[in-house]
């Protein structure tokens, strides 16, 4: 029994993977979540410089739904900050997927060749975040800027590079298209909707932002939806990877079974005893390989097509 699975060219030990801008901001924190035993690690999003964010309050907690809503808003060190968080992970053996943003095709561009020289396992595009003024959403809405980022990076490295899709569109097929057609070796869906929250005593939004992004439990039948129509349309052309909502175990075979090669984790790890989670989930997922007689993950990916 194997819980090895493929992305691309890239193997990784297991299905499981951090999703960005959870637990994401030190080499010491990514590190103990590899260790725990996931199975690779995708850092909080850097761009070409470093900003505060949005003002705080920046989290709201929806714990009658398991949920939360962000507008944290791309809070990041800057790459050549960062620079020495990532050597140290690569150092340590943890396998390291960086996530970077810009505000155009030049922003992008210096971001990935400023990192270009470490032996990073793939560059996850954030072009996808609904809590900025003007990175990422914009861009990531736009068919034509998406595959331009794309096919402009694809010449500046050999790493693969992963889209990550907003679900805030019209068509999510015609955004992965263009960033396939841009030359991307996955995609990653999906991002977090669009919401907000209001005090009705302040009557005013909560969110120092006002707007944020949903995430956790709520939005898993989106994100299983928009895996299964990716699937459907491109099948084995381009392998994806689920995130949205994953809490427990038989999410993850959900994902898989939608058309995922691999998941990712995100609000569900933001809380307390993170890696206790990690380790319940996977050996979950040994168990119900054993019972249902699944020798490899490859087996059924895909298999509620068939």
């Amino acid at each position: 029994m194997s819980l090895e699975t493929i992305v691309g060219n890239i193997k990784i030990r297991n299905p499981l993977i951090l999703a960005s801008g959870v637990l994401g901001s030190s080499y010491s924190v990514l590190q103990r979540i590899y260790e725990a035993g996931i199975g690779a690690v995708v850092t909080k999003s850097v761009g070409p410089v470093s900003r505060e964010g949005n003002p705080n309050p920046s989290i709201f907690a929806l714990k009658d739904i398991n949920g939360a809503i962000n507008s944290i808003g791309l809070a990041n060190p800057g790459y050549k900050h960062f620079r020495d968080e990532i050597k140290i992970l690569l150092e340590n053996n943890v396998q390291t997927i960086v996530s970077i943003f810009g505000g155009d095709v030049e922003e992008f561009n210096e971001v990935l060749v400023g990192l270009s020289d470490l032996s990073i396992t793939a560059f996850e595009l954030n072009l996808s975040c609904p809590n900025t003024e003007k990175e990422g959403m914009v861009l990531g809405t736009d068919p034509q800027i998406v595959r331009r980022i794309v096919e402009n990076l694809r010449k500046k490295t050999e790493s693969p590079i992963w889209v990550k899709l907003t679900p805030n569109v019209t068509d999510i097929l015609e955004i992965a298209d263009a960033a396939i057609k841009g030359g991307c070796d996955a995609l990653v869906a999906i991002n977090t909707l669009k919401a907000m929250v209001i005090d009705i005593y302040s009557r005013h939004p909560i969110l120092g932002f006002k707007r944020g992004g949903l995430s956790g439990s709520p939005i898993k039948p989106v994100g299983i939806r928009n895996i299964f129509d990716l699937y459907e349309q491109f099948g084995e052309k381009i392998p994806l990877v689920g995130v949205g909502g994953i809490a427990k175990w038989e999410d993850v075979f959900e994902y898989i079974l939608a058309g995922a090669s691999a998941v990712q984790i995100g609000t569900a790890l933001g809380i307390a005893h993170p890696e206790n989670k990690i380790r319940h989930i996977k050996n979950n997922i040994q168990k119900f390989m054993k019972n249902e007689g699944i020798e490899k993950i490859a087996n059924i990916i895909g298999g509620a097509h068939r």
